[in-house]
């Protein structure tokens, strides 16, 4: 098992990358602009400045080679970088770490895998950090909790220094995406920074048994969308743990998810390209992903009537658009 000195664990994974990027706040982050909008709120209240960088159309993840080009260009610009794993997809990125390194002994990699199970001996692949998270809507739903590995042992200290009133940062967020605005100011007082409050080792065994209903449950329901809906609108296999997604007409996108809606069952668009808060910048990959992308619940919260309904309605409206 590894060594618990190289392990952090916190109320949110927010507040772990909050205290890491804190500590190493001399330049810029790049971020994938498919990222979780929090991420980037984190960094505006760490003061830590960030940049986007589209994704790649094969690997769904951040571009490589435009991180690789911005770096060598400035080498002393870049802080670090925030590799986030697109759908939970966990490809090995170790050479891309390794090359990142390369190009800059400074630079730290902070590997996203909140859309992953957590797994405290996985593999770091020459990431600095890798954050996992345990809160609402993730593979192991717990509905709190953050968990970090490093490389090395850090001094991460969890001081509540920020203040916190309760905003839901959430709400402000996909409001500015549904009113197509940007943030007319970042919002300050939704992120608590405190410890998790239990024993790492009570987490991890939640953790363990909590990912072992989730596995059996996804893949029920993952079965159903597999056999059920075509095989041409499925993502490729390893994009399907964190959500059964699928790729439909930009057309069908909407009619689809208000008629599931309608029908009492659910389904989620996944985010927006994050620099929408901020910018009117396009990144073309990701807007494209975003406006062609369902994700269906494969989740506790849904069940194996709700995901056959979900499939029949799906299936209906793409028989009756088709050309």
């Amino acid at each position: 098992m590894i060594d618990s000195s190289l392990i952090a664990t916190a109320n949110r994974a927010c507040t772990l990358l909050y205290n890491y990027i804190s500590q190493y706040n001399k330049g810029t982050y790049l971020l994938p602009v498919n990222v979780c909008p929090v991420v980037p709120l984190t960094f505006c209240l760490a003061n830590v400045p960030f940049e986007f960088v589209d994704i790649n159309k094969e690997s769904l993840c951040i571009d490589k080679c435009a991180c690789l080009d911005k770096i060598a260009e400035n080498r002393g610009k870049y802080q670090g970088i925030v590799f986030v794993r697109t759908y939970g997809f966990l490809d090995d990125a170790s050479v891309f770490f390794n090359n990142l390194h390369s190009l800059s002994l400074r630079l730290k990699i902070i590997d996203d895998r909140c859309l992953c199970i957590p797994n405290i001996n996985t593999d770091m692949q020459g990431a600095d950090m890798v954050l996992f998270s345990t809160g609402h809507c993730k593979q192991v739903d717990l509905g709190r909790g953050g968990l970090a590995i490093f490389s090395k042992i850090e001094s991460i200290k969890i001081e509540g220094n920020l203040l916190y009133d309760g905003t839901n940062e959430v709400a402000i967020y996909k409001d500015a995406f549904l009113n197509n605005k940007l943030l007319e100011k970042i919002p300050s007082g939704w992120l608590s920074l405190d410890y998790l409050d239990i024993e790492l080792r009570d987490y991890l065994s939640l953790i363990e048994s909590s990912s072992q209903e989730h596995i059996s449950h996804r893949y029920r329901l993952n079965e159903i969308y597999k056999s059920q809906l075509p095989e041409s609108i499925q993502l490729p296999n390893k994009y399907q743990d964190w959500r059964f997604n699928i790729y439909v007409d930009v057309s069908l996108k909407n009619v689809i998810l208000k008629s599931l809606f309608s029908n009492n069952l659910f389904a989620s668009s996944h985010y927006y390209s994050a620099n929408r808060l901020f910018d009117y910048d396009t990144y073309p990959i990701s807007e494209s992903l975003h406006s062609h992308i369902i994700n269906l619940f494969n989740d506790k919260y849904y069940s194996v009537e709700k995901a056959l309904s979900t499939c029949k309605i799906i299936n209906k409206i793409i028989n009756e658009n088709r050309f």
